[in-house]
Parts: structure tokens; C-alpha cells; sequence
């Protein structure tokens, strides 16, 4: 393969065709597509840095292309929204064999097209500084099935779509070497090398108006719950005894030093979704999520007045407000 121009009739090949509604993709200056009526538009843009947000040694570039749409996809379903069309702007090593970004290319589609989406166009360019990938998604969502995070109210009950600490786990595994059985390890690696997006919970949380608030776990309960509190102007109480974990992140923890709730509560990178909803809509909410073939969320708590996030412990109850992961620590408020 020769360069850009070759590199670019390539991506095209792999993204495939597009969708009747868009008018030009891959090819044009821009991607054009046509207006839809009685929908909001949803944006959202996330960049993976090499040596930041990733690193070559622990996943193969098909399995980075998988999470790197993964990640926009899940700020999709955190709006309650349906993902339609991506953008992506690869920064790719000259010295490294253009054959892998066509590897990355695949993995990417095959997230897309496991969720609806198409790739219709973006940039390439060389990067002297590793690899960079940076994807714009754009979504859609009816205004009255819109979810935010500004709009839990006390005495609503916090809930969360699967169980935590997974990602976190499978990050020391694959840092540590640690030795777990294979069937322990497998799911702990792959919910962090290759998340799945919860769009379909998000759509159900959406479509039978079941939240109250809704945000996707990127950096942890600890931080992602806070920020609801902070938008909504509320307090959160999370009940130790009923943050869901499983035997194999205990067992990590056990080998690591943890503590499990650590691991479950600030890991982050689950991309699971929180949520808030008012204590009558429980039932309605188990049904809904059985018809759609859904794991019925776990209740982790409820909404409090006050501000913060506080952990319940047996004995006591700690402060744990924004104490998941951060960008930029060293500037926090």
C-alpha cells in the first residue's frame, strides 16, 4: 500500500457504503447528510492518546478500534439516544506498517455495525508522537425522551446496569501478570479491552421515560455519580453491601491489595450506565428491561438532599465525591 491517498481508499473500502440519508461520505471535503425532523441532535467527541489511554502491549489495534468507537458510543447512550454516523481523525506513526491501521479500520467497523452506525469520513494525518485516534459521534433523541444529568430529585434510587470493577480488574491483570484461571480472567480483560456500549439500556431508560438522570461509568461511580450530584444539586448515598461485584474482582483485589470497593467504585472505564429513577417506576422499569431482553439493573442507593457522595459502611459513612479517575488531578478544585 502506498500512502495517504492508498490509505484512504482503504478506510473507504472497510466502512463500506453509507446510509440513504447521507449525501456524501468518504471521498468529499465533508460529509454531508440530510435533515430529520422531531429529533435533537447529539454530538460527542473522544480522543485516545497512545501511552495516555492505551497502550500497544496489552491490546491489538483491532481490539483498540472495537473500544475507540465503544467510548462515543456510550456518551450516546448516555443522552438515551440512538447512534447514526462517526467521524474519525487518525494520527498514524509514518514508520509503522499501514497495514495496521487497516486492522484498527475493521475493528471499528465492526463496532459500528454491531450498533447501527456508520463511519462516513474524517482525516488522516502522521503523528510523531505515537498513535492518536480522536472520533466524533453524532446521535439522535426524540426532545421528550432527552436524559441529562441535571434532573435527580431526593429520594430517587441509583442504579447501575451490570455489575462494577470489571475494567478496573482486568487492567491490573493485564499490568501485573496476575494469575487467575482463565475463565475468571477472560471477562475481566475483555470488559476492559473491548467494552460494550449500553445503548439498548439507554433507549429503553428513554424511550418509557423510566430515569430521572443518566450518565455513563468512564471514570468511576465515585466520579460520574458526583457529577449528577453536582448538575442536579443533590447529595447520593451508595450502599456498600449492594454495589454489585463479582467473585473474580474480589479475587484481583485480593492479589493486588485493594480494597473491591475500590476497584468497583473508582476503577472507572466500565461504561456500564448510572442511573436515577423514582422508586415507582421500579416495577415498570423490571419489566421493561425484561421485555427487551435486558439484565435488570441493580439499585446501588438513593438520592439524598445535601451534596456529595457518601459510601455507607457497616459502621460508618465516608466521603467519596469525585474520587474516581481524573484527567488532570493536580488542578482539581
Amino acid at each position: 500500500m502506498g500512502g495517504e491517498r492508498d490509505l484512504i481508499i482503504e478506510l473507504s473500502k472497510i466502512f463500506g457504503g453509507v446510509p440513504g440519508q447521507v449525501i456524501c461520505g468518504i471521498g468529499d471535503d465533508t460529509a454531508v447528510f440530510g435533515p430529520e425532523e422531531n429529533f435533537n441532535l447529539l454530538w460527542t467527541i473522544d480522543s485516545l492518546i497512545e501511552g495516555v489511554h492505551f497502550d500497544l502491549t496489552y491490546t491489538s489495534l483491532r481490539l483498540l478500534g472495537r473500544k475507540a468507537l465503544a467510548v462515543n458510543l456510550s456518551d450516546i447512550a448516555a443522552m438515551g439516544g440512538e447512534p447514526q454516523y462517526a467521524l474519525l481523525a487518525l494520527g498514524w506513526p509514518p514508520a509503522r506498517d499501514l497495514q495496521g491501521a487497516l486492522e484498527l479500520a475493521r475493528g471499528m467497523q465492526e463496532m459500528a455495525q454491531e450498533n447501527n452506525t456508520a463511519i462516513i469520513g474524517g482525516d488522516t494525518v502522521g503523528s510523531s508522537q505515537g498513535l492518536t485516534l480522536s472520533l466524533t459521534v453524532l446521535g439522535r433523541v426524540k426532545p421528550d425522551e432527552l436524559l441529562r444529568r441535571d434532573k435527580a430529585r431526593s429520594g430517587d434510587l441509583i442504579y447501575v446496569t451490570g455489575s462494577l470493577g470489571q475494567a478496573a480488574a482486568g487492567l491490573e491483570i493485564l499490568r501485573q501478570g496476575l494469575e487467575l484461571s482463565e475463565g475468571a480472567k477472560l471477562p475481566l480483560v475483555q470488559s476492559f479491552l473491548d467494552p460494550r456500549p449500553e445503548v439498548a439500556a439507554g433507549r429503553v431508560l428513554a424511550q418509557h421515560h423510566l430515569a430521572t438522570s443518566l450518565i455513563d461509568l468512564s471514570d468511576g461511580v465515585a466520579s460520574d455519580l458526583y457529577q449528577i450530584c453536582l448538575r442536579s444539586q443533590v447529595g447520593a448515598v451508595v450502599e456498600a453491601e449492594h454495589v454489585p461485584i463479582i467473585p473474580a474482582v474480589r479475587k484481583v483485589a485480593a492479589l493486588t491489595g485493594k480494597d473491591p470497593l475500590d476497584l468497583a467504585l473508582k476503577g472507572g472505564e466500565d461504561y456500564l450506565l448510572l442511573f436515577t429513577s423514582s422508586p415507582d417506576k421500579k416495577y415498570e422499569m423490571q419489566r421493561c428491561f425484561a421485555q427487551a431482553n435486558l439484565p435488570e439493573p441493580w439499585c446501588i442507593g438513593s438520592i439524598v438532599s445535601g451534596k456529595g457522595v457518601r459510601l455507607r459502611l457497616p459502621t460508618t459513612e465516608v466521603e467519596i465525591s469525585g474520587t474516581g479517575f481524573d484527567h488532570f488531578p493536580a488542578i482539581r478544585p
